[in-house]
């Protein structure tokens, strides 16, 4: 399984925002972003937009702007990020390799794993917050 490069960065995104505004209740700029978690501007843009869209943070345009997050981080689950920034949190799409893209779950002997890893990968998104990421707690 490989998770997208816009969730991983998404995420570190995200924890470096809300670290810097729980220390300093400041805005973070995209350049320091960029620069502390050596991302691109251009995909962070895509990505923050994404984020902003969707009411996890607000961002402040001009020289004394930036992004702060909206909410408490221990209220932001990973799977709701997850669906934003991806909108599928599948390990597998069980269609994917036929013609016509109709189930053949009839025939597979393999969807019952498939199925039971997406609702163990959900359970999981949904058990984790921000604020578990923010302090790196180990998750069991």
């Amino acid at each position: 399984m490989k998770i997208s490069t816009r969730i991983r960065y998404g995420l570190r995104a995200l924890v470096y925002i809300a670290e810097q505004n729980r220390d300093f209740d400041r805005l973070v700029r995209i350049k320091e972003i960029s620069k502390d978690q050596n991302i691109s501007v251009q995909y962070l843009e895509q990505i923050l937009f994404k984020l902003k869209k969707e009411n996890i943070i607000e961002g402040k345009r001009g020289p004394n702007g930036g992004y702060k997050l909206i909410g408490d981080p221990k209220k932001i689950n990973v799977f709701r990020l997850y669906e934003i920034l991806d909108s599928d949190v599948k390990i597998v799409d069980c269609n994917e390799n036929t013609e016509n893209k109709s189930c053949v779950e009839e025939k597979c002997r393999t969807s019952c794993l498939w199925s039971r890893l997406d609702n163990a990968l959900s359970d999981i998104l949904k058990e984790t917050t921000l604020d578990d990421l923010i302090n790196n707690k180990e998750m069991m």
